[in-house]
């Protein structure tokens, strides 16, 4: 038993370390978003109270902590200091924060945020997509990164939604529970389905509509 625990977590250590970018030299000024609150009484664009029980709150459909959707993508970087990394073309961007500490299995997580032109107008861009690899973050009723898969159906109606190949070769399966607007990335190990990260998207939309631009490689179900 005591063996089979090992083996279950050496695994889980592996495939997240394979499954995140080399960037131990250049990470985020931040380790979490709590960490970028300086008064606990703002508020956020969209009139929510941002306190520091908030931070670490991941609602469908909605936010992971201070980043919701629909937000103007340029008050980002005052939210989360400045992105290590940013792929932009079209008026459409992928921005991304590494933390600067290693999580509970000894791996750096990372932040994902996508976004794109609010309306035609071209104007202003806005959050349409979040995704987290960090176990700090947590539904309202429970579920976070490291949940097994059993659980999270307990609490929400995933489908298979697509798959990709992590850096390592492994097979990240994407289960979507589209009305709610959240989608887990599942992993294989040790004989479980883990969760190795979580996207919001808006409610009622498919996760790929989006989330195959992160993943070009990318297969739909």
């Amino acid at each position: 038993m005591f063996k089979s625990a090992i083996t279950f977590f050496s695994c889980i250590i592996f495939i997240a370390c394979n499954n995140n970018p080399a960037a131990d030299n250049h990470v985020a000024q931040v380790d979490t978003l709590h960490d970028t609150t300086s008064n606990q009484n703002d508020t956020d664009v969209t009139g929510n109270n941002t306190t520091a029980e908030s931070d670490s709150l991941l609602l469908a459909g909605k936010s992971i902590g201070k980043v919701f959707i629909g937000m103007d993508a340029s008050k980002l970087e005052k939210i989360l200091g400045k992105p290590d990394m940013s792929d932009a073309a079209m008026g459409k961007a992928w921005t991304t924060w590494y933390s600067k500490n290693l999580d509970e299995h000894n791996n750096k997580n990372e932040l994902n945020v996508y976004s794109a032109y609010a309306d035609t107008d071209m104007q202003r861009h806005t959050v349409q997509e979040i995704r987290t690899t960090s176990s700090f973050f947590v539904t309202p009723d429970g579920i976070h990164v490291y949940s097994a898969l059993p659980d999270i159906q307990k609490k929400y109606v995933v489908l298979k939604a697509a798959q990709y190949k992590s850096n390592d070769g492994r097979t990240i399966i994407i289960y979507d529970d589209k009305q709610q607007g959240i989608a887990f990335e599942i992993v294989s190990a040790a004989n479980q389905n883990i969760c190795i990260g979580i996207i919001i998207h808006e409610k009622g939309k498919d996760v790929n509509e989006i989330y195959l631009t992160l993943h070009p490689d990318m297969k739909r179900f």
